[in-house]
């Protein structure tokens, strides 16, 4: 199941964003991000992530040789919902699928996720209670694992529990992370003061932050999904992300770069209509 977290991942760090933010400025259309991932500073994975419609619709593995390792697909429901997605060997041979289930709020209920043949299946549902809490629970292949997120005042997860431990707490500004605590590690964010990303996941969920922590089920991969503006340092005492940008005229992406402690980690180009 890796390379479908990664997918999910990808789409989510890439195309972060908050529907209250960029409201009054003409957003523009992407069409496709290149993201190129080292370790050490040497490449080893290429990943192009496609757009149609303001929804990432495609995403193409690359290997360091540039030969294709795997294809992803996102699907949608006619009322524009993500409805599965599927991925695909180099020679066509479906080898992941995920199934997501809402109710009648369009709330994700449950997601089912299937590999190699249906000889990796995963299911998890998730239960709404009346104390502003999600309760998640996930049987993998007959393993049985729980968990419990907890909705903020401004209707945002900001907690995961589990063992009845806090593992992951989030403090916001709006809908930006200021701070975060996973598994005892404080982490804190600051940010540029100029630019922002161009495009919302939320647009996949219409505008629901809970759908999207609820599609990665958990907090920790999800939280930076909630803000337009540029991440410039993630820091905690023992790791530092650092993030630096090329902005066009309007001050939206061309391309970003990511060091991991001091060594390059990632890079990305955006390409608009």
């Amino acid at each position: 199941m890796k390379k479908l977290i990664l997918l999910l991942s990808i789409g989510l760090s890439i195309i972060s964003c908050s529907p209250q933010e960029n409201e009054t400025s003409q957003v523009p259309a992407l069409i496709k991000v290149e993201q190129r991932q080292f370790h050490n500073e040497v490449l080893t994975e290429k990943i192009i992530l496609e757009y149609n419609n303001q929804k990432p619709v495609l995403t193409s593995f690359y290997d360091k040789n540039n030969q294709l390792t795997y294809i992803s697909e996102f699907n949608y429901s006619s009322t524009d919902y993500l409805s599965s997605t599927k991925g695909y060997l180099p020679n066509g041979t479906l080898n992941s699928e995920t199934n997501i289930t809402y109710d009648n709020s369009n709330r994700i209920i449950k997601i089912i996720s299937s590999e190699e043949n249906n000889t990796y299946i995963r299911t998890t549902n998730f239960t709404y209670n009346n104390d502003n809490t999600i309760t998640s629970k996930t049987n993998s292949n007959g393993n049985i694992s729980t968990k419990i997120f907890v909705i903020n005042n401004d209707g945002i997860i900001d907690k995961e529990i589990i063992n009845e431990n806090v593992v992951t707490s989030v403090v916001y500004e709006n809908l930006k992370p200021l701070s975060k605590t996973s598994y005892s590690t404080l982490s804190n964010y600051t940010y540029l003061e100029n630019g922002s990303l161009p495009f919302s996941f939320y647009n996949v969920f219409k505008n629901n932050s809970t759908n999207v922590v609820l599609l990665q089920n958990n907090l920790n991969d999800s939280l930076e999904s909630f803000t337009t503006e540029l991440i410039k340092k993630v820091a905690s005492n023992s790791n530092i992300f650092e993030y630096t940008y090329t902005l066009n005229d309007d001050n939206y992406p061309l391309t970003k770069k990511e060091f991991y402690n001091g060594k390059l980690s990632n890079e990305f180009d955006y390409y608009y209509k």
